[in-house]
């Protein structure tokens, strides 16, 4: 097989996505991911090894350099019709999970570093960055999520997905 051409080689078509936090105590993972529709990214279901999942995430999550926060894009139905997606930051310290207010085709998570998130919107297209000071930009660029539950895992849970 030889290498895969632009722009299917992005990290919004994965497959599949598994990542460690850097800190090693979370690993958080998104496999399988299908095509959301024919040549389009892919879509599944991110699982965290501490028992939170959310369906209709995109595989390409970002940890934050301090494991404290997990960036994830996830598509949504605007007007019932239009697929579109949100960028949704996960605060594992608070337990809660915040959406951006800004909605795009696409976003793609590039870097998570001293609290500042860089995403690409709509990288295959008319790309640009957005950045956000995380946590700090909680209260001015997103809002909290109460769709997303936040389940521990059973005791016996051999895995985690």
């Amino acid at each position: 097989m030889g290498e895969v051409e632009w722009p299917y080689n992005l990290p919004i078509w994965r497959s599949s996505h598994r990542a460690a936090s850097p800190d090693g105590s979370l690993v958080a993972q998104i496999n399988p991911a299908r095509e959301v529709s024919m040549g389009n990214p892919t879509s599944g279901i991110l699982c965290v090894s501490n028992g939170l999942h959310i369906e209709r995430c995109n595989p390409s999550f970002i940890w934050s350099d301090d494991s404290r926060f997990l960036a994830v894009p996830r598509y949504f139905h605007k007007l019932g019709v239009f697929r579109r997606q949100r960028l949704l930051v996960i605060d594992f310290e608070k337990k809660s999970v915040y959406a951006s207010n800004a909605t795009a085709w696409y976003f793609q998570p590039e870097t998570f570093a001293v609290g500042r998130l860089v995403a690409t919107v709509n990288p295959f297209q008319a790309k640009r960055r957005v950045e956000f000071q995380i946590p700090d930009d909680f209260s001015k660029d997103f809002k909290r999520d109460p769709w997303v539950l936040w389940a521990e895992p059973p005791a016996s849970a051999g895995g985690y997905c």
